[in-house]
């Protein structure tokens, strides 16, 4: 099964399971229009469904006390706090082609280098290249990673600290602070999804505001991403491709995108 459709049948999983069943036409529409826009206010929620906001406060309190969205203050999320899949989905999917993905980094590693790493479970064997490279300071909020390279190389390690996702491993970060002193030489960053026009998406917004100040204080940007993130959505763009340096992929770019020069003078690494 290729990773694009994998990554459908989990999406089909989750829409029939448990925690959606007798939710009425509105909560339906609520979680929907949450999960395409990643956040909403109680106040254009009422607006859209001609309801009172206190209505859609019981909805939102529904809909978190299943675990379908984060209630916060005045609205709701589709994150932070919760992944749009689970840990175990994401763990499991691809899991050879996402070993071989990290491993095509060594060429670009170097000892000595600063190095961000992101989210996701692409990552999580990422201390098996890096213990060849002695030096190398990790910066991460991917706890998976920093427990690796933190137990199994020399890497000096640097955790982003914040909330943890829920049944997750990731810690979700507010950007600013003690981060903006970082020089990374390399962000080396994943996707929830690629849109063909060469958006690079994620759901969380907590997740996209770090990405984007990481891929501002680096050097060099490089894109991990299997096929199956590609011509998919997501409501939130980190980045731009024309903003990469380098693609690490299992498929080919050209059949990727709608136009070439979103891919042009772009580094790719095939595996």
């Amino acid at each position: 099964m290729s990773g694009k459709m994998r990554v459908d049948s989990i999406l089909n999983q989750r829409a029939k399971g448990p925690g959606v069943e007798g939710l009425n036409a509105r909560q339906s529409q609520i979680l929907a229009a949450i999960g395409a826009n990643g956040a909403a206010s109680v106040s254009d929620l009422a607006a859209q469904f001609s309801v009172t906001t206190q209505t859609i406060r019981r909805d939102l309190k529904l809909l978190n006390e299943r675990g379908l969205l984060v209630k916060g203050f005045g609205g709701a999320f589709a994150a932070p706090g919760v992944a749009r899949y689970t840990y175990t989905e994401r763990h499991s999917t691809e899991l050879g082609i996402k070993q071989e993905l990290v491993a095509a980094l060594k060429p670009i590693l170097f000892d000595g280098a600063t190095i961000f790493v992101g989210l996701g479970t692409t990552f999580h064997t990422l201390h098996q290249v890096v213990a060849d490279f002695p030096g190398i300071l990790i910066a991460s909020p991917n706890l998976e990673v920093v427990y690796n390279c933190a137990l199994h190389t020399d890497a000096t390690v640097y955790v982003y600290g914040g909330y943890v996702r829920n049944k997750d491993t990731s810690i979700l970060t507010l950007a600013g602070s003690a981060h903006q002193s970082f020089k990374f030489d390399l962000a080396i960053i994943g996707a929830s999804a690629i849109d063909r026009d060469g958006s690079v998406l994620e759901f969380d917004p907590i997740e996209v505001e770090l990405s984007r100040e990481a891929i501002r204080q680096s050097r060099k940007v490089v894109l991990v991403a299997h096929d199956g993130k590609f011509g998919h959505k997501a409501p939130h763009v980190v980045t731009q491709m024309t903003d990469v340096d380098v693609l690490v992929t299992n498929g080919d770019p050209q059949d990727y995108f709608d136009r070439d020069e979103v891919i042009d003078g772009l580094e790719v690494i095939r595996v």
